[in-house]
This record gives structure tokens, C-alpha cells and sequence, in this order.
């Protein structure tokens, strides 16, 4: 089954548009160690997790306590989420 020409330039805008919304973890990382981040980190796993290991620099939000603690979140900074299995 052939794509129409309409189907592969929507595709093409979805993954480009994806593609900006996202940053790779070493990139993210990186700017974490150097102090450029302009962006607050936030590790999307549980409690007991976190406490296991996270990125220097990141606040705990839970996914399941996201909903009371996004209006205390700041809407000037780009926010950046991360998750990991920790097993």
C-alpha cells in the first residue's frame, strides 16, 4: 500500500514537531552538569525511586501526585520530565 503525497507530509510534520518537543537525556544531562539548563527538571517516577537515584539537579513529581502540584509549578521556565525503570 502506496502513501499519498498528503499522509507522508503529515507524517513528516508530526515527527518534526515530536522530534522539537524532545531532548535526549544526554543532552539533558549535560547542560545539568555545566549549569546551562535554562529548564526545571523534573523526575516523573515515584518517591521511593527518586530516593534511589536521580538526575542531580531534578525535583521529584510523581506522575500520581502531578495533578495537586502542577498550579505550583513555574509557567515561565521550560519544563523537562524524565522516567527510567529503576529495577
Amino acid at each position: 500500500m502506496a502513501f499519498e503525497r498528503a499522509q507522508i507530509e503529515s507524517n513528516r510534520a508530526f515527527f518534526a514537531a515530536k522530534l522539537g518537543a524532545e531532548k535526549q537525556k544526554n543532552d539533558v544531562v549535560k547542560k545539568v552538569k555545566e549549569g546551562e539548563g535554562d529548564f526545571l527538571l523534573l523526575d516523573t517516577r515515584g518517591r521511593p525511586a527518586f530516593r534511589k537515584a536521580h538526575i542531580k539537579g531534578a525535583f521529584c513529581l510523581p506522575l500520581e501526585e502531578l495533578d495537586e502540584l502542577a498550579a505550583g509549578l513555574p509557567r515561565d521556565r521550560e519544563l523537562v520530565t524524565y522516567c527510567w525503570n529503576d529495577t
